[in-house]
């Protein structure tokens, strides 16, 4: 009896924590489930109730109406020009690219009353603006210089008054206004440089002229700060259902994923655990940790999952659109602190115990080690 009772209090059994490598499989797999059912719930539940409410169709309808109202602003007063194909007018890419060429062309012939209409910066600086005419022509004389003083010859001018291009660039891009001839590859190079580093960044500081000064229709009747105004509200609404809709999906994912499945689980386990055979115990006796302790993993795997929510509205929005909603991407990088800090405790604590461990006194090991534990104290 004596040795028997000895046998007992030497028996030791041993277990040991889940590798760092499964752990992180784990989590990610926990993160990417929450995604995926996130962006479901968001796409064919959440969202769906909300496009009614605040008649999504109808605000994309005038939104995508007040910005063609603005770029035919532009048409109108001559700033702007498509190639005459009405699928392009409101392709804008196309249109400045149009407006780009014509403007070239005026100046590889730039004694040709006829194509003078294609300097919209003469007729938005000097005849449109309000002030001393001459003084507008000197102004733009001088932003021509500041973005092409290599193109403009200083001593040259225009028909207008303008800087005229210098000679060695009209004899280089002429060609590509001459039916049947083409420029060289050295031309159109050229070319495409002068249209990117020149063009563009003078009219953006047209654009930039509109939006501080306002633009008006001819009849009066519209104007440029009504139209973005209205946009601007339209974008908001939109913004803030995107973001709202984005929120119920994530937090309805995770109460599924992170407590309803742990709840109705033997050995409170998620999905992601149950799948790689994972089993959270405490320390203390090596049993399944209690109900009232799943509401503190729950709450820390919320925030792990955090780090993907500014995904979740990304099949609506597209993924460059995402980073205009910070109430989305700024939880986001909290969350990243977090994980880093998890990650930090899981790859240097002897049991590989990360927040969620120390907070709920447990240990993450693996079935077959928990199984064997349990066989060996049943024969002891």
């Amino acid at each position: 009896m004596e040795e028997l009772e000895t046998k007992k209090k030497e028996k030791v059994i041993e277990i040991y924590p889940t590798k760092v490598g499964k752990r992180i499989l784990c989590f990610l797999a926990d993160i990417f489930s929450c995604l995926i059912l996130s962006i479901i719930f968001f796409e064919l539940v959440v969202f769906q109730i909300a496009r009614p409410i605040i008649s999504y169709d109808s605000l994309l309808s005038e939104s995508d109406n007040n910005q063609r109202a603005v770029y035919n602003l532009f048409y109108e007063h001559g700033y702007l020009y498509f190639d005459g194909n009405e699928d392009n007018r409101y392709r804008l890419s196309l249109s400045l690219e149009n407006t780009s060429d014509r403007f070239i062309e005026f100046y590889c012939t730039d004694t040709d009353e006829n194509l003078a209409e294609y300097d919209v910066f003469y007729k938005y600086f000097v005849v449109d603006k309000e002030g001393n005419k001459e003084d507008n022509l000197k102004n733009l004389n001088e932003l021509y210089l500041t973005y092409g003083s290599e193109y403009f010859d200083q001593n040259s001018k225009t028909i207008l008054g303008t800087h005229a291009l210098k000679d060695e660039y009209v004899d280089r891009f002429e060609h590509n206004f001459i039916p049947g001839d083409e420029m060289s590859e050295e031309a159109k190079g050229y070319y495409e440089d002068f249209s990117q580093n020149f063009f563009l960044n003078v009219y953006n500081k047209l654009f930039a002229d509109v939006e501080q000064n306002n633009l008006v229709s001819l009849d009066g009747e519209r104007s440029y700060f009504t139209l973005s105004n209205r946009n601007e509200k339209i974008t908001e609404t939109l913004n803030n259902a995107y973001v709202i809709c984005s929120y119920i999906s994530f937090l309805v994912s995770c109460v599924i994923l992170f407590l309803v499945i742990p709840l109705i689980t033997e050995k409170r386990q998620t999905l992601s655990e149950k799948i790689l055979k994972i089993e959270r115990v405490t320390k203390k006796n090596v049993s399944y940790i209690k109900k009232p302790l799943v509401l503190n993993i729950f709450l820390l795997k919320l925030i792990d999952s955090m780090c993907l929510l500014f995904l979740v509205p990304s099949l609506r929005v597209g993924f460059n659109y995402i980073f205009a909603l910070p109430i989305l991407y700024l939880p986001s990088l909290v969350s990243l602190v977090v994980i880093l800090v998890n990650l930090g405790l899981t790859m240097f604590t002897k049991l590989n115990t990360s927040l969620k461990e120390i907070t709920t006194d447990s240990i993450m090991c693996n079935q077959s080690s928990i199984d064997e534990y349990y066989k060996e104290f049943a024969e002891f």
